[in-house]
């Protein structure tokens, strides 16, 4: 029985041993992700740039990114499973982007969401604004950027059609 509490979740950069896990939530959000490949994961735990939520049933979520050398962190894949959703997890996760993206002097977070997803509206809560629109193979994306340079605010950038 349990006491209606949630179960801690931690955030840690991946480690080998997360990444059957890892694949398995990014096939189940292949709908909102793409097909995302194994050895693209496997490459990300191993440059360090891949965070999961875990709490003792395993890993509940994760962000895939790439510190570019130009300043520019691009946000491949953000999942948190359906159960775990509307909790913080996936702010945590991208806030433990952004301090590892501080880490690493760039100037800014960059990503590209097809329209027609709810997350478009979970990064602009987060503070990311769409600085364009794009079209892609299959849906349109919305470009989002967020700027880690002190004192600008991401609401303040641009949007071009």
């Amino acid at each position: 029985m349990t006491s209606g509490k949630a179960e801690p979740v931690t955030i840690h950069q991946a480690r080998a041993a997360d990444l059957d896990a890892v694949k398995r939530l990014a096939d189940e959000h292949r709908y909102e992700l793409g097909f995302v490949r194994r050895p693209a994961l496997a490459r990300s735990i191993e440059r360090g740039e891949l965070f999961v939520a875990q709490n003792g049933q395993g890993v509940i979520g994760f962000v895939e990114y790439h510190h570019r050398r130009d300043g520019q962190t691009t946000l491949y894949h953000l999942a948190v499973q359906a159960g775990h959703r509307r909790q913080g997890l996936g702010r945590r996760l991208v806030q433990a982007l952004i301090h590892d993206a501080g880490q690493h002097s760039q100037e800014f977070i960059q990503l590209k969401c097809p329209v027609d997803l709810e997350a478009n509206g979970f990064y602009q809560r987060i503070g990311f604004a769409q600085i364009d629109l794009q079209r892609g193979k299959r849906r349109d994306l919305a470009i989002w950027r967020l700027s880690l340079a002190p004192g600008c605010d991401p609401a303040q950038e641009t949007f071009s059609s």
